[in-house]
């Protein structure tokens, strides 16, 4: 068992399957499924847009297209922050599909009867971004959000209706773990229809244990808010009406002086 979750691991994974699978985005099922073995080749990027990126370019450079699901909000990344506005059109432009991803906690927040539109206006938003109308759609951790009141009440194709989710074969390395049966499926003989959910910050270069992991998207989220901390000092620092009032104080106290 390669109990590894590193690059050479990821393309040993998709190489098995590319030998007797076509790889799938959700929008090219639009119209229905293809004939013969296929597999949709999905990422959830929960923590990490440079690891997306990074897993990417390596797919593209492969000829492999996949959906990226992205959060619009999120505490670990803001698609609407300068670092972030070109990470959902840079997916696109290397051929990627770009869907939602969509957490019923922001909705909550909202009456019930305004989740339908806020859902749309966050693809709409997302599209902007990207380029590209969005397709399909995900919830973020079903696991932990529990039954879905937007399940089928959408345009969006949704990569939890039945025909993706129950009907074909679903694997994931959700939090850098394999089911036994999913590991067995994907080392031995591949179902003929399935969706292989794999998250980019879990894969690297280098194998990184789970602790490793989680560890490290820590410190990127430490090292932002340092870089806001330093940021706001600057910024008080070379206002100009902090200078000239601290200016002011100064001949103030000045004058003061007996």
């Amino acid at each position: 068992m390669r109990d590894r979750f590193d690059h050479e691991t990821y393309w040993w994974i998709v190489d098995r399957l590319l030998a007797t699978h076509r790889p799938v985005r959700f929008m090219d099922l639009k119209h229905g499924l293809p004939d013969g073995p296929f597999f949709i080749l999905r990422h959830d990027v929960d923590y990490s847009p440079a690891a997306a990126v990074e897993l990417a370019e390596q797919e593209a450079a492969r000829g492999v297209r996949a959906t990226y699901f992205l959060l619009l909000n999120t505490f670990y990344y803001n698609l609407l922050s300068p670092e972030h506005a070109s990470v959902a059109r840079c997916l696109a432009e290397l051929g990627h599909e770009v869907g939602l991803h969509y957490d019923l906690g922001f909705f909550q927040a909202f009456p019930r009867e305004r989740w339908e539109g806020l859902l749309e206006e966050q693809a709409r938003l997302l599209g902007g971004l990207s380029g590209m109308p969005v397709e399909s759609i995900a919830l973020h951790q079903p696991a932990l959000a529990g039954e879905d009141p937007l399940r089928g009440r959408t345009r969006f194709l949704d990569a939890y209706a039945d025909r993706f989710f129950r009907e074909m074969a679903y694997v994931s390395d959700s939090c850098r773990a394999w089911r036994d049966a999913a590991w067995r499926m994907l080392s031995t003989q591949p179902p003929e229809r399935l969706q292989l959910v794999l998250h980019p910050v879990n894969w690297g270069p280098q194998d990184r244990q789970r602790a490793g992991i989680f560890a490290a998207v820590h410190d990127q989220l430490k090292a932002g808010l340092d870089r806001a901390q330093h940021d706001l000092a600057d910024k008080i620092s070379r206002h100009s009406g902090v200078l000239e009032h601290e200016a002011w104080l100064q001949r103030r106290n000045a004058s003061d002086e007996p």
